[in-house]
């Protein structure tokens, strides 16, 4: 089989569930081995899976395997959004739309529709901000852009932070829409 066909037949035995507290020290090997993405403690994946499993998706192979994650939560502030802390993909299967399955298989898992969906990006990360611009259109929403959290917050060289609100979401609305 080639590895055009494997990496397709790998995409479609991906099933989705709630993260589980088992599920953090994948997350955070994953993070680690992939680059790009901000590494926390694998103490704060394994804390995110038990307090914030209803925000928090995995993606997992039919042989166990972690193909990726979403970690989020619900801003006490703003209980009728879902904010998307960090979405990863492992690189075996970059490139087939997981990053936007997960994003609707984090949506559908609320037991109380999110009316809204943030998360911040930085600037030089353009696939995230053209992921999170077409949830906004598979779900027939706007996504406001706006600055957030500037450079100077953080320590060292870290970048600044644009705030993406989509919304509001319909639950429905998304349904036969690729992301």
């Amino acid at each position: 089989m080639s590895p055009e066909a494997l990496t397709r037949a790998t995409a479609s035995a991906i099933r989705f569930r709630a993260a589980r507290p088992e599920d953090g020290a994948a997350m955070w090997r994953l993070v680690q081995d992939m680059g790009g993405l901000e590494l926390n403690t694998a103490y704060f994946y394994v804390l995110f899976c038990i307090d914030f499993a209803e925000t928090c998706v995995v993606a997992e192979a039919d042989n166990g395997e972690l193909a990726g994650f979403v970690l989020g939560h619900r801003p006490p502030a703003r209980p009728d959004t879902v904010f998307v802390w960090q979405v990863g993909v492992a690189p075996w299967m970059r490139r087939q739309g997981l990053a936007g399955r997960l994003l609707e298989a984090l949506l559908r898992q609320q037991a109380r529709p999110a009316r809204w969906l943030e998360a911040t990006v930085s600037p030089d990360n353009t696939a995230s901000m053209q992921l999170f611009r077409a949830l906004a259109r598979a779900h027939d929403a706007r996504c406001e852009e706006s600055d957030f959290m500037d450079a100077g917050l953080f320590p060292g060289d870290h970048a600044a932070e644009r705030l993406f609100r989509i919304g509001p979401l319909n639950p429905s609305s998304a349904q036969g829409k690729t992301v």
